[in-house]
Protein backbone atom coordinates (compact mmCIF):
# COMPACT_ATOMS: atom_id res chain seq x y z
CA UNK A 1 0.00 0.00 0.00
CA UNK A 2 3.12 2.46 1.10
CA UNK A 3 4.05 1.50 -2.55
CA UNK A 4 1.02 3.06 -4.03
CA UNK A 5 1.19 5.93 -1.83
CA UNK A 6 4.46 7.22 -3.33
CA UNK A 7 3.50 5.99 -6.65
CA UNK A 8 0.90 7.91 -6.65
CA UNK A 9 2.60 10.79 -5.46
CA UNK A 10 5.31 10.59 -7.80
CA UNK A 11 2.99 10.84 -10.54
CA UNK A 12 1.29 14.13 -8.96
CA UNK A 13 4.77 15.61 -8.99
CA UNK A 14 5.61 14.51 -12.81
CA UNK A 15 2.41 15.89 -14.06
CA UNK A 16 2.65 19.24 -11.85
CA UNK A 17 5.88 19.60 -13.29
CA UNK A 18 4.71 18.76 -16.68
CA UNK A 19 1.82 21.14 -16.68
CA UNK A 20 4.38 24.07 -15.36
CA UNK A 21 5.55 24.77 -19.50
CA UNK A 22 1.64 25.02 -20.01
CA UNK A 23 0.50 27.10 -17.72
CA UNK A 24 3.76 29.69 -18.49
CA UNK A 25 2.56 29.50 -22.15
CA UNK A 26 -1.10 29.70 -21.06
CA UNK A 27 0.03 33.07 -18.77
CA UNK A 28 2.06 34.75 -21.65
CA UNK A 29 -0.85 33.72 -24.07
CA UNK A 30 -3.18 35.74 -21.62
CA UNK A 31 -0.84 38.60 -20.67
CA UNK A 32 -0.64 39.69 -24.99
CA UNK A 33 -3.95 39.38 -24.87
CA UNK A 34 -4.71 41.61 -22.36
CA UNK A 35 -2.44 43.88 -24.07
CA UNK A 36 -4.18 43.42 -27.48
CA UNK A 37 -7.38 44.29 -26.14
CA UNK A 38 -5.93 47.39 -24.02
CA UNK A 39 -4.60 48.63 -27.57
CA UNK A 40 -7.27 48.14 -29.25
CA UNK A 41 -10.14 49.38 -26.46
CA UNK A 42 -9.31 53.06 -27.41
CA UNK A 43 -10.19 52.23 -31.70
CA UNK A 44 -12.94 50.41 -30.30
CA UNK A 45 -14.59 53.70 -28.42
CA UNK A 46 -13.44 55.88 -31.07
CA UNK A 47 -15.38 53.49 -33.85
CA UNK A 48 -18.30 53.46 -31.49
CA UNK A 49 -18.88 56.90 -31.31
CA UNK A 50 -18.16 57.19 -35.04
CA UNK A 51 -21.13 54.58 -35.91
CA UNK A 52 -23.22 56.34 -33.13
CA UNK A 53 -23.22 59.58 -34.78
CA UNK A 54 -23.99 58.15 -38.40
CA UNK A 55 -27.15 56.48 -36.81
CA UNK A 56 -28.04 59.53 -35.45
CA UNK A 57 -27.66 61.19 -39.09
CA UNK A 58 -29.41 58.35 -40.44
CA UNK A 59 -32.30 58.70 -38.08
CA UNK A 60 -32.27 62.51 -38.75
CA UNK A 61 -32.97 61.83 -42.67
CA UNK A 62 -35.59 58.87 -42.02
CA UNK A 63 -37.69 61.23 -39.99
CA UNK A 64 -36.63 64.06 -42.68
CA UNK A 65 -38.37 61.41 -45.55
CA UNK A 66 -41.20 60.67 -43.36
CA UNK A 67 -42.02 64.53 -43.35
CA UNK A 68 -41.58 64.46 -46.84
CA UNK A 69 -44.11 61.54 -47.66
CA UNK A 70 -46.83 63.02 -45.29
CA UNK A 71 -46.50 66.02 -47.54
CA UNK A 72 -46.50 64.65 -50.30
CA UNK A 73 -49.87 62.57 -49.23
CA UNK A 74 -51.13 65.92 -48.34
CA UNK A 75 -50.63 67.06 -52.05
CA UNK A 76 -51.49 64.28 -53.55
CA UNK A 77 -55.07 64.12 -51.71
CA UNK A 78 -55.74 68.19 -52.51
CA UNK A 79 -54.65 67.86 -56.25
CA UNK A 80 -57.26 64.78 -56.16
CA UNK A 81 -59.75 66.81 -55.07
CA UNK A 82 -59.02 69.68 -57.19
CA UNK A 83 -58.81 67.63 -59.96
CA UNK A 84 -62.04 66.28 -59.16
CA UNK A 85 -63.72 69.92 -58.69
CA UNK A 86 -61.97 70.91 -62.22
CA UNK A 87 -64.13 67.65 -63.40
CA UNK A 88 -67.03 68.29 -62.38
CA UNK A 89 -67.13 72.09 -63.42
CA UNK A 90 -66.22 70.97 -66.97
CA UNK A 91 -68.29 68.19 -67.17
CA UNK A 92 -71.61 70.38 -66.54
CA UNK A 93 -71.53 72.52 -68.95
CA UNK A 94 -70.41 69.90 -72.11
CA UNK A 95 -72.96 68.02 -71.15
CA UNK A 96 -75.30 70.57 -71.09
CA UNK A 97 -73.62 71.54 -74.98
CA UNK A 98 -73.95 68.00 -75.60
CA UNK A 99 -77.76 67.37 -74.64
CA UNK A 100 -78.70 71.21 -76.51
CA UNK A 101 -76.40 70.04 -79.50
CA UNK A 102 -78.22 66.91 -79.85
CA UNK A 103 -81.75 68.55 -79.14
CA UNK A 104 -80.94 71.08 -82.01
CA UNK A 105 -79.91 68.49 -84.46
CA UNK A 106 -82.90 66.68 -83.78
CA UNK A 107 -84.75 69.62 -84.65
CA UNK A 108 -83.08 70.34 -87.83
CA UNK A 109 -83.60 66.99 -88.82
CA UNK A 110 -87.11 66.97 -88.01
CA UNK A 111 -87.09 70.41 -90.08
CA UNK A 112 -85.41 68.63 -92.92
CA UNK A 113 -87.70 65.51 -92.89
CA UNK A 114 -90.98 67.81 -93.22
CA UNK A 115 -88.86 70.40 -95.67
CA UNK A 116 -88.31 67.42 -97.81
CA UNK A 117 -91.99 66.20 -97.84
CA UNK A 118 -93.29 69.16 -98.28
CA UNK A 119 -91.23 69.91 -101.32
CA UNK A 120 -92.08 66.33 -102.83
CA UNK A 121 -95.44 66.47 -102.02
CA UNK A 122 -95.94 69.43 -104.43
Amino acid sequence: MKILQIVGAAAVVIIVFLLIPVLIRLRRTLNEVGMMVAETRPQTVTLLKSAQSTLDGVNKELDNIEEITEETGVLVGKISDASEAVERAVRSPIAKAGFASTGIAAAFIGVKRSLSRNLSNK
